[in-house]
């Protein structure tokens, strides 16, 4: 697996491993983004609430050129997470998928990006 690196604009940058169909997202990166304090808490509830243990552990260079081992979640255990989270940084994403994309599932069976529609993406 390769590890990726996104950067955004407001929420700094996420490390991911994996594949388009499915991605794995750096748990250390997204407490930072979140300003969470207790890793071990946000492990605790996705086990709770998600059941089964995390998904993968994997080694990575940290800023001292040290090999780490670092803990990657699945892409519903990070929507879990940012559901969950009353972070500032969150709420952008909360927000989002309440009013756009569960409404639009709800009336049209499936979500599509207005912006991905406007550019062509999709075939008619």
């Amino acid at each position: 697996m390769q590890l990726q690196v996104f950067n955004h604009k407001d929420l700094g940058q996420v490390r991911v491993i994996g594949s388009n169909d499915n991605p794995l997202f750096c748990l250390r990166d997204i407490c930072e983004v979140l300003e969470h304090t207790n890793p071990s808490r946000l492990i605790e509830a996705i086990n709770t609430e998600l059941g089964g243990g995390l998904t993968l552990s994997y080694p990575i260079i940290d800023t001292l050129g040290r090999i780490q081992q670092a803990t990657f979640i699945t892409e519903p255990q990070l929507y879990f997470v940012l559901m969950r989270s009353d972070k500032p940084k969150a709420k952008p994403f909360r927000q989002w998928v309440v009013s756009e994309v569960l409404p639009r599932l709800r009336k049209k069976g499936y979500y599509l990006n207005p912006k991905d529609i406007r550019k062509g993406k999709y075939g008619r």
